[in-house]
């Protein structure tokens, strides 16, 4: 029977960041992953040929230069890297137009101005307001356990406070309409709602001031997204711990209303004398620790969890030369850009393929972004080739035959994407496609038993959902009713890429059991008066 100071349910970069925090900190800490790969949501496959990396789901990392993981864990010396691509993106138009965002917030004027000075401005003040001046402030909010509404509202008593407040006023929809007028414009905002996967609720319109802080921060991890987890995994085995792949937890061990260990699905037992945190989706977590160790108020929420209405489809394309888009004639930098939009030409497109996939529909116009990493890193391709993806939303739950319809007309739906691609990519020929390859919402939960029905995001982003609601106000500051037992997921505050549950978890650990935080953590979210 082994004993470590902590046990890390899930060697996603979640758990691993929390598991890399406390490490350092002088924990022996155990991580254990039922897959017998680690990555968890940062993974990389030769999917579709051999030498031929892909991305199977995260891909755009955001605030590298800025989230403290990267500078407190020095990713760097442990074999993380990557690149940030000056042309940020482009939204490409049917007519052969395009809207280029540039790491350059003056370029990016100059491309919008192209369409309507009025955007422009919108877009510079926006650009302004929360990627430069309370960038800070954006951070904090997601590296600090969620505060209750009303500490917020005290906190940011105001101009700026109240000025980011206003948008939980609105949907995301509503925010991106009342900032710009052109349909193009909006079409680019919706489709970046899309690709973070945001729904359409009220209160959704908090997500844009968020989305401004970091959208010019996009990084591609050089080598692929699995190494950000092996770099992590590194650094958990330098001091000391352990990371085990194929170690499947049956359930933790609760001792006088405590939780003392894991028990594997082969009987073994892993003793944690500190803590045990889980880097499981919500209902997941709840599940492994005993749901009679909850108040029923949190069973009732983890048991009707909301997993979102939609997924990702994603198509994977093995490729000669790279796409070359018709919109390049319009402004070359296209050419350049790392995150490529296309499929929408305005917010009622966008609506009409929302309401299609609500409904269980796959779209009658395919919409979504993607990229060409071996454009920007060769390293993902063999010499003489690319790969590219693209991912247009779907549901999971089809209308028509449920998830396991995906089987039957994956072959058939593969060929309509790249159909609509070549629409704006017209070397997207036969010759030049070696192979093309659909991820569909049900490989995506077979792929990661994490991500149920598809759900990317492990749990939708609605307002019942975000902040202290994230995944309940008795869970969401990573601590549970359940002494000694910790969430650590995208299933709580943060999500995404940044590894802010797995830092947010790190520290409040680290707080219960009186070891001390190398790191300068970041302080709660406040603005000062003015």
């Amino acid at each position: 029977m082994a004993q470590f100071d902590g046990v890390v349910i899930g060697a996603g970069h979640n758990g691993l960041v929390c598991a890399a925090y406390l490490a350092r900190a002088g924990l022996k800490v155990a991580v254990l992953d039922c897959e017998p790969e680690i990555g968890g949501g940062s993974s990389t496959k030769e999917f579709l040929l051999p030498g031929y990396q892909s991305n199977m789901h995260a891909n755009f990392f955001i605030g590298l230069d800025d989230f403290p993981i990267i500078k407190d864990l020095e990713l760097n010396k442990y074999g993380f890297k990557w690149l940030t691509p000056d042309v940020q993106h482009a939204a490409l138009y049917r007519d052969g137009t395009a809207i280029l965002l540039h790491r350059d917030a003056e370029k990016s004027a100059a491309s919008i101005s192209r369409f309507s000075r009025k955007d422009a401005e919108s877009y510079a003040y926006l650009h302004r307001r929360f990627a430069v001046e309370l960038a800070p402030l954006m951070r904090s909010f997601l590296f600090h356990p969620p505060l209750p509404p009303e500490e917020i509202v005290s906190r940011m008593d105001s101009d700026a406070g109240r000025e980011i407040l206003s948008f939980a006023k609105m949907s995301i929809f509503e925010a991106i309409e009342s900032h710009f007028e052109h349909p193009k414009m909006r079409a680019l905002f919706f489709l970046f709602s899309h690709a973070i996967t945001v729904e359409n609720a009220p209160g959704t319109g908090i997500f844009l001031p968020s989305l401004f802080s970091t959208h010019t921060t996009l990084g591609l991890p050089v080598g692929g997204a699995i190494q950000l987890p092996l770099s992590l995994e590194r650094i958990v085995i330098q001091n000391g711990g352990v990371v085990l792949r194929s170690s499947h937890v049956r359930e933790v061990i609760r001792e006088n209303g405590r939780a003392t260990g894991v028990m594997l699905e082969g009987g073994e037992k892993m003793m944690a004398t500190q803590f045990v945190a889980s880097s499981l989706n919500a209902p997941a977590s709840i599940k492994l620790a005993g749901e009679d160790a909850f108040p029923d108020e949190v069973n009732e929420k983890v048991r009707n969890w909301d997993w979102g209405f939609h997924s990702l489809s994603t198509l994977h394309l093995a490729l000669a030369e790279p796409p070359r888009y018709t919109a390049e004639d319009f402004d070359p930098d296209v050419g350049e850009a790392y995150n490529i939009i296309f499929g929408a030409d305005s917010g009622e497109e966008m609506a009409a393929n929302t309401e299609e996939r609500r409904n269980g529909l796959i779209p009658s116009q395919p919409m979504g972004n993607g990229s060409c990493n071996s454009q920007h890193d060769p390293s993902y391709a063999p010499s003489g080739g690319h790969v590219a993806f693209w991912w247009p939303g779907a549901p999971y739950e089809l209308k028509d035959g449920g998830p396991r319809k995906w089987d039957e007309i994956k072959e058939e739906y593969t060929g309509r994407l790249v159909d609509a691609w070549r629409g704006y990519a017209p070397n997207l020929t036969p010759d030049n496609v070696r192979a093309a390859k659909l991820y569909t919402p049900l490989d995506i939960e077979r792929g990661n038993k994490n991500m149920t029905r598809g759900g990317v995001r492990m749990g939708a982003y609605v307002p019942e959902q975000l902040g202290i609601n994230r995944p309940h106000p008795l869970l969401s500051g990573m601590r549970t009713p359940l002494e000694g037992f910790y969430l650590c997921s995208s299933s709580c505050q943060g999500g995404g890429l940044n590894g802010a549950p797995g830092y947010n978890a790190a520290g409040v650990i680290a707080e219960d059991l009186g070891v001390a935080k190398w790191w300068e953590p970041l302080p709660a979210p406040a603005t000062s008066a003015g």
